[in-house]
């Protein structure tokens, strides 16, 4: 009867450990990351009683997840990468509606400028004609500024979502550490703390990308995107970010050893922090680095055609933006790498806006030469100037002038160079007198030689000042005429009747009222025609200048500057479609990963349902067996009395 009982007292206790872990399982069903839970029961060890073998019952061994690693390291990995196209998205459409919003006003304010120039060139004379112009190109100066603002309120945003990201990294990574501390105490046997370690690598993994090194009792370590252990045993290594290097709005990341800090240099780290990275450094930088290209295009094109003609006054146009070789302008244009030996900064000066890329390049010093690198990984030897050793000359549009006061290069020293960032921030108007448009117009052919000539100044004051045609001879540096060092010229009439002649130091020629700057590649011979006439009236400029937008000024001749503007907002919205397209397809991933984890970890409310019912049942059952042998038991007391 004593066995009977035991047997029946175990059928009870195992059948009650059921009910428990199935009433568990149903209490948890809304609960996240929760894994159902099972019980092992085992029968009990047999006794050898007359002969036989009987059994003695059941008893439950253990209590397990339903748990598979295997499917769970799919979800994780589908969770990085879902999340990578979210955030992807998510930022490239932002800066879509920079451009959507803001954006407009360029081109608009880039109309309404050039219209403006037109509508002087019917009345070159008239003030407030002048005056509008003058407004309009505000107006553009302005709309270049609220875009380009835009565009940094966008990058300081991404490097703050970048550190905000990386503190709750580490709160999640010091959270796994200390739970893996208590895993090893009590032997892996918490379920719940395995469940919530589990729910934490989950979360771990929308933000990077995780490797999981599953250890003895339940304990794991984490490496991130497979670039750097986070958590070894329990023990933490923080994650961090650093300024970039040269350029220092480009964070990095690094990982705190308890020695030493590793950046992450170029490493794939996976998540949201790749996708803020990536957006950065391949979307967001690349705008603003086109859109200085057109600033610089736009200065360059309208200083360019004021230097082609006369003001109000007769004198030779002078700038309206800022040079784009100004300060305002050259903002940003290089940086040195904070592990150079050496003590040399570059300058990096604009020499043609037609030729620029809008791109990125690595500048390096073997020991012998300047190595360019642009960012599509294309290196170049730059060339040097004959008339200036310390400027080298790139075939992008751009030149470098070595400072070497700081100190000579040293071999493998690094620069990066990015001609036209920030340029748009620097488009400034500087004028204000609607009197210096140069409306007006003059003319220059170059009749014979190399090189390039261009009128400074007019004295329309000066009684020596000639009208109608000069012709100009240059010979530099002729030994056999002037001292070393210094240049002759020559100025004729129309006729070829002479009107002066000497020699020039410098770049500059004066004489008869009027000077001429002579350029850098004016190496030989040269001949010039000038026509210097001015009359009231004369719109001959302003007709050339108002010609601006139609002509292919960017790209070697292939773009106009509005195919520019266009470009940037093509290639943003490009990238925004393609991450969306991305996102959906990394979606439908993550929803099959999910419900593979869901169909094995997951409760069943119908499944376990059955299961209470089942195991009431058995309970019941045993509990009629104990009731039995009392009842037997009681019965055999009774016929002995």
């Amino acid at each position: 009867m004593a066995d009977l009982m035991n047997i029946g007292r175990s059928g009870v206790m195992s059948a009650q450990k059921q009910l428990q872990v199935t009433s568990n399982n149903i209490a948890n069903v809304g609960t996240p990351g929760y894994s159902r839970q099972v019980v092992e029961q085992r029968t009990s060890e047999s006794l050898f009683i007359a002969g036989s073998f009987v059994g003695t019952g059941s008893y439950v061994a253990d209590v397990k997840r339903i748990y598979n690693s295997y499917a769970m390291r799919e979800l994780h990995l589908a969770t990085s990468q879902v999340s990578y196209a979210n955030m992807s998205w998510r930022k490239a459409d932002e800066l879509n509606q920079v451009f959507s919003v803001s954006g407009d006003a360029i081109p608009e304010s880039m109309n309404n400028a050039f219209k403006a120039i037109n509508n002087m060139a019917d009345i070159p004379n008239d003030l407030s004609a002048r005056d509008n112009v003058l407004v309009a190109l505000g107006q553009l100066a302005g709309s270049f500024d609220t875009v380009s603002e835009g565009l940094t309120s966008q990058l300081r945003q991404t490097n703050e979502q970048v550190q905000v990201t990386v503190d709750r990294v580490n709160a999640i990574t010091a959270e796994l550490a200390d739970i893996n501390g208590q895993l090893m105490k009590v032997g892996g046997q918490d379920l719940q703390l395995l469940d919530y370690q589990n729910s934490l690598i989950t979360e771990l993994s929308d933000y990077v990308q995780v490797n999981v090194i599953e250890q003895d009792y339940g304990v794991k370590s984490v490496m991130m995107g497979g670039a750097a252990m986070l958590v070894s045993g329990p023990n933490q290594l923080e994650l961090g970010t650093t300024d970039g290097d040269p350029v220092r709005h480009e964070l990095r990341y690094t990982v705190d050893t308890g020695q030493n800090k590793i950046t992450l240099d170029g490493r794939d780290v996976g998540g949201q922090l790749q996708a803020l990275m990536d957006y950065r450094d391949n979307v967001l930088l690349p705008a603003e680095r086109q859109l200085g290209k057109m600033a610089l295009g736009i200065a360059d094109a309208v200083n360019t055609a004021q230097a082609n003609g006369f003001d109000l006054d007769g004198k030779v146009g002078q700038n309206l933006f800022a040079d784009i070789n100004s300060p305002e302008m050259s903002i940003g244009r290089s940086a040195t790498s904070g592990s150079n030996a050496g003590g040399t900064e570059m300058v990096v000066n604009i020499d043609d806006t037609n030729r620029l890329t809008g791109g990125k390049y690595t500048l390096q010093w073997d020991g012998a030469n300047y190595q360019l690198t642009d960012e599509y990984g294309t290196t170049s030897t730059l060339t040097v100037d004959p008339a200036d050793p310390n400027r080298f000359v790139s075939a992008d549009g751009f030149s470098i002038i070595q400072d070497t006061s700081g100190g000579a290069p040293v071999a493998g020293d690094k620069w990066a160079l990015m001609p036209t960032a920030s340029a748009a921030k620097g488009l400034n108007l500087i004028v204000d007198d609607p009197r210096a448009l140069a409306a007006a117009g003059y003319t220059k052919e170059t009749t014979a030689g190399d090189g390039e000539a261009t009128l400074a100044s007019v004295d329309r004051n000066n009684p020596a000042l000639p009208a109608g045609e000069v012709n100009l001879s240059i010979t530099p540096n002729d030994p056999l005429s002037a001292p070393p060092g210094q240049n002759t010229y020559t100025m004729t009439d129309a006729d070829g009747n002479p009107l002066a002649t000497g020699v020039y130091t410098g770049d500059t020629i004066s004489a008869l009222g009027f000077s001429v700057k002579v350029e850098d590649n004016t190496t030989a011979t040269s001949s010039f025609k000038l026509t210097l006439d001015f009359a009231v009236g004369d719109n001959s400029n302003a007709v050339a200048m108002g010609k601006i937008p139609t002509q292919k000024l960017q790209d070697g001749g292939k773009s106009t500057l509005a195919d520019t503007f266009q470009g940037i907002i093509t290639e943003v919205g490009s990238q925004a479609a393609a991450q969306e397209v991305a996102m959906t397809s990394a979606q439908a991933v993550f929803a099959q990963a999910q419900n593979r984890v869901e169909s094995e970890s997951g409760v069943n409310l119908d499944e376990e349902a059955a299961n209470l019912i089942r195991f009431q049942q058995a309970y019941q059952a045993s509990a009629r067996i104990m009731t039995v042998a009392k009842e037997t038991f009681d019965t055999l007391f009774s016929s002995l009395r």
